[in-house]
């Protein structure tokens, strides 16, 4: 990567990563589908107005039935439940279990999808992921760390993500649209699934005062932690290629628990940063990163002649 990818790429990680303290802090004046429904409102906004600089037309109407479903797995009810969640835990718990995130994709399309075959290295991957997880969670404690309750409401919103990503996968991406105007498409339908179930439930009583430091958390958790960060991710699978790109998931947690222990004051036992490491080493083991690295540390650089074109990783990323 070149210094510009390597900045939007630490960029998106702390966006991601800041995700979860300014979260806590909107929690101050908003219910959580309120929260849900003004960050998805102003994320939409922004990947909107960059669709229509770029000229992007949105997704055709065949499929806007997809792009709900996706929206309702994808943004709808992870958001939302990492905002119930964050109620009952800390910011630095919540963006850990969030770095499982693609471990659990791994273990659902293995099971939904006929490509994805379980193989030895992603099982011992997903096994040394959950034990990581359940460190993190910390069962056993009872202090400082909020209920149990709040921690698996952030686990579920890990594994709606990964249900939206399969989804994703098997039902969109064969119609190969622009990747940007798919995520303005599911923004978009959020807000209104948000919006309307909002009106239909908790209403729009605020949980707190109106205050300055809540709605300028919600203001930015929405336009650069949502809008922002998914034209970056776009604009970095572009450059670099989506295996590159996804490497964001290893710097999130350590973003969200540096910023939850630095701003928020949040405690930081021994498991949370240990169970984090697990998670990310069984990542990279899933993924085959470790491999990788290992071959190149054993195998000779190929002469210059030997390497692929630009031209040609770039048709296989796309």
């Amino acid at each position: 990567m070149n210094l510009a990818s390597w900045g939007r790429f630490g960029l998106l990680a702390a966006l991601w990563g800041c995700s979860f303290a300014l979260i806590k802090v909107s929690l101050e004046a908003f219910e959580p589908l309120q929260l849900a429904f003004g960050r998805l409102l102003v994320g939409a906004a922004v990947v909107l107005g960059i669709l229509a600089l770029k000229g992007i037309a949105a997704p055709a109407r065949r499929v806007w039935g997809h792009v709900a479903v996706a929206s309702v797995f994808g943004n709808v009810l992870p958001f939302f439940l990492f905002a119930y969640g964050e109620q009952y835990t800390t910011a630095s718990i919540a963006g850990v279990i969030q770095g499982a995130t693609p471990l659990v994709t791994m273990g659902i399309a293995a099971a939904a999808l006929s490509d994805e075959k379980p193989t030895t290295r992603k099982v011992t991957g997903l096994l040394g992921g959950f034990a990581g997880l359940v460190l993190v969670v910390g069962p056993w404690r009872a202090d400082g760390f909020g209920s149990l309750n709040g921690q698996l409401a952030c686990v579920g919103a890990a594994a709606s993500y990964a249900v939206s990503f399969v989804y994703v996968r098997r039902f969109i991406a064969p119609h190969k649209l622009p990747a940007l105007a798919v995520t303005g498409g599911q923004l978009a339908s959020a807000a209104v699934l948000t919006g309307v179930l909002t009106s239909f439930t908790t209403g729009w009583s605020l949980a707190g005062d109106l205050a300055v430091k809540p709605v300028l958390a919600l203001i930015v958790l929405g336009a650069a932690s949502t809008g922002l960060a998914f034209a970056l991710l776009n604009r970095l699978i572009a450059d670099v290629g989506p295996t590159t790109a996804s490497g964001v998931n290893y710097l999130v947690p350590v973003f969200s628990v540096a910023v939850g222990a630095a701003v928020l004051g949040e405690p930081v036992a021994w498991n949370v940063p240990v169970g984090g490491v697990l998670v990310i080493a069984a990542l990279a083991l899933a993924e085959g990163r470790l491999s990788s690295l290992a071959r190149r540390g054993s195998v000779a650089p190929p002469a210059p002649e030997q390497q692929p074109a630009a031209g040609s990783v770039a048709q296989k990323a796309c």
